[in-house]
């Protein structure tokens, strides 16, 4: 279930994405494409984990982690900052009220990580 949930927060973040471009008219097929290769690169990440995660059960890596759902929660917090950002340009008037207020959090967390 937790790729279900990574998926749709990708998704999501896609979809807020391209309607923020359009909605500042700052759409370019160059954007989308460097959008959707990050959002492959995220694909192959979770992909990673889950080989990973399976190796584990068959090799002895020196560790015993659920790597997968390790890369997947760091994803999802990761798209909620994106998501939030997205709708905060889509509709300015939610800046500066409590919504954003708890988007500024999660936004925070991932600046940190950076």
């Amino acid at each position: 279930m937790i790729y279900a949930f990574t998926g749709a927060f990708v998704a999501l973040d896609f979809i807020t994405g391209m309607v923020k471009a359009f909605g500042t008219k700052s759409f370019t097929s160059t954007k989308m494409r460097q959008g959707l290769y990050h959002k492959v690169g995220l694909v192959l990440c979770v992909v990673l984990g889950v080989l990973i995660d399976y190796a584990q059960g068959y090799l002895s890596l020196g560790i015993r982690l659920p790597v997968a759902a390790t890369i997947c929660v760091y994803i999802i917090l990761m798209e909620i900052s994106s998501i939030a950002e997205n709708i905060l340009e889509i509709n300015p008037k939610l800046q500066g009220g409590k919504i954003a207020t708890l988007f500024e959090t999660f936004r925070k967390d991932d600046k940190h990580d950076k």
